[in-house]
């Protein structure tokens, strides 16, 4: 964490400040906190690639320096990586050094300079140009932001082919880094530059950049659209990662009032991680489970510092990207494993691969669809392509003997597909007692509640199975009829509204009259806004993005369960989704303001918009 003084290093920026016009500008909260410095401004441009015609002969001395070139980046990155401290910035790293082995981005490189006779530059930019094609079409951001990993270590592949090595970024220590971009290399390096903020013009919180800006604690906000236009080098700049946007050439009693709010945010911020450890009890004794959503491994270590009692909604489709085969047994059982035996004693949940038109995998024939979403998606595509389904649920299975496993079916709609689930999964179990393989006889089964028509049927589903999970960010979209990515009408988009919370309640209600717990996984988990009204609706359990979990245990322990049924019985009699809101953020903020310095809702880490 930085403390992004003020002192000395802003006494000759406001004379200046006063000859340009001050700009606000909005994006995304990337990492929370706040920075007050000067701009560092980072011109990364785009390494010209030429196309050149090589002779037969050649062709072998060019595949072995497009490997020397793999190799010297590689070990550039391992230099970057040993000057780190241990967490889940260095697991990053390392992933980025396995794709630069990635058989399949090797393969294909290989094969265009054998077959094109063209140079190792042409082939690699050829060959990773189609890979950020698919990503890129991809409707699920996790997956759109993967292209930029990509695009980045072409980059840096190229400058070594081309023998062009830019020199590393030197910001001085207090200032803020702007950039259109900055790969997750960049923003490694950073960390021992005491750099007070970070900001680009593109980018997302699922980004690998943000997630090591998280993880290094440097406050950052990403996707502001024209950044670099009109902004220099040595511009005074407020960086507000906690409501996500940014100040250029502030008004003196802007940078007071923002210094005063980051010495405020950090004070608050160690007092709630000092606290992590502790179970999210509330003060008359209801025990609150809280655990982590995670996309990828390298998130592992991040989940348990920050107090994670397991992981609440493990996402296995990641393993599908970036692949020139589909994954086998043995990976499921490889990932499944390393996962349950890090997270021992608490548990796992794996949902099964929830693919399908809006999360694509090239290794995969999909149609286009006009409405993906409500198309060939998750368990429905898991069931039509049972081969690989029954391979995945095989390494679940495998992995049970190492921990508490729990599996979990997404989208599941009716009675007769989580009964064709529940079947698929015992054939898995068959096939593995047949072979003779070790696996778990005993796991949990559970369902993401993602409709309004599981909802409804919540008391029938909930006979069936050992869990229910609620995916909020799906179950708002279908019951409100909207597009959550669709910017024209994301003002809909009301988590109150009077049906959600009638759902949700009806969700719990049929958990709680079947011995079943219920959990919510959805963005709204991690909201310190919510917290309340989802607890007295009668969720016994929340799963969330990591660095939101301290916030929201410490929410849990400072309040009664009276309260907060209060609150949610309030919230249930409001006639709309604005006049909920009205009461429910009301109370929050004047109960928990310096939880609340957030705002926008993004605790101490932020929502979790893939769940």
């Amino acid at each position: 964490m930085s403390d992004g003084g003020e002192g000395a290093s802003f006494s000759g920026f406001f004379k200046s400040a006063a000859l340009r016009l001050r700009r606000e500008l909005e994006g995304v909260s990337a990492s929370p906190g706040i920075g007050i410095g000067p701009a560092y401004v980072v011109d990364r441009r785009r390494v010209h690639v030429p196309r050149t015609k090589i002779e037969r002969e050649a062709v072998e001395p060019e595949i072995q320096r497009f490997h020397e070139a793999l190799r010297s980046c590689r070990q550039q990155l391992e230099q970057i990586k040993a000057r780190l401290p241990h967490g889940e910035h260095r697991q990053i790293l390392k992933a980025q050094q396995m794709m630069l082995r990635d058989p399949d981005l090797i393969l294909r490189t290989e094969n265009l300079i054998r077959e094109e006779l063209a140079n190792a530059e042409w082939a690699l930019t050829a060959t990773t140009d189609q890979i950020i094609a698919t990503l890129e079409s991809a409707d699920d951001k996790y997956f759109r932001e993967r292209g930029s990993d990509i695009a980045f270590l072409t980059e840096n592949v190229l400058q070594a082919l081309l023998g062009d090595h830019p020199d590393e970024l030197d910001p001085p220590a207090g200032a803020v880094v702007v950039a259109h971009d900055l790969s997750p290399a960049d923003t490694a390096r950073l960390h021992r530059c005491h750099v007070v903020g970070i900001v680009t013009g593109v980018g997302g919180r699922t980004s690998h950049s943000a997630i090591m800006a998280r993880s290094l604690q440097i406050p950052a906000v990403v996707g502001i659209e024209d950044l670099l236009n009109g902004i220099d080098s040595g511009d005074l700049v407020v960086v507000d990662g906690v409501h996500g946007h940014i100040i250029i050439h502030p008004e003196p009693d802007e940078v007071a009032h923002h210094a005063a709010q980051r010495d405020r945010y950090n004070a608050f911020e160690q007092k709630v991680r000092k606290e992590h450890a502790f179970p999210a009890i509330s003060i008359d004794g209801l025990h609150v489970t809280v655990r982590a959503n995670l996309a990828i491994t390298e998130e592992l270590d991040l989940a348990l510092r920050y107090g994670a009692e397991g992981v609440g909604l493990y996402r296995s489709e990641y393993m599908f990207m970036n692949r020139p085969a589909l994954p086998t047994e043995e990976e499921h059982y490889r990932m499944a494993k390393l996962v349950l035996r890090r997270c021992a004693p608490y548990p796992v949940v794996f949902r099964t691969f929830d693919l399908g038109s809006d999360k694509s995998s090239e290794l995969l024939d999909f149609e286009e669809e006009t409405n993906p979403a409500m198309g060939m998606r998750s368990l429905r595509l898991a069931l039509k392509e049972r081969p690989m389904f029954l391979e995945q649920l095989r390494g679940f299975l495998r992995a049970g003997v190492h921990g508490p496993l729990a599996v979990m079916l997404p989208l599941v709609g009716s009675i007769d597909e989580l009964e064709a689930g529940l079947a698929a999964l015992e054939e898995a179990r068959e096939q593995l007692a047949s072979a003779g393989m070790a696996h778990a006889e005993d796991i949990a089964i559970g369902i993401m509640v993602e409709t309004p028509a599981a909802a409804m049927i919540a008391d029938i589903l909930a006979r069936r199975v050992d869990f229910i999970s609620i995916g909020t960010n799906d179950l708002i979209q279908y019951t409100l009829a909207i597009d959550r990515e669709n910017e024209a009408v994301a003002y809909l988009y009301q988590p109150l509204h009077p049906a959600i919370l009638r759902l949700i309640k009806l969700v719990a209600d049929a958990g709680l009259s079947n011995k079943v717990p219920v959990s919510l996984c959805g963005e709204m988990a991690a909201d310190p806004r919510y917290t309340w009204v989802l607890i007295g609706l009668g969720i016994t359990e929340l799963s969330m993005h990591p660095s939101a979990i301290p916030v929201i245990k410490n929410i849990i322990r400072a309040s009664s369960s009276e309260e907060m049924k209060a609150l949610a019985e309030r919230a249930l009699q409001a006639q709309s989704g604005k006049q909920a809101e009205e009461l429910v953020f009301a109370a929050m903020h004047a109960r928990f303001p310096e939880h609340l310095l957030h705002g926008g809702g993004q605790g101490v880490g932020g929502g979790d918009p893939s769940a």
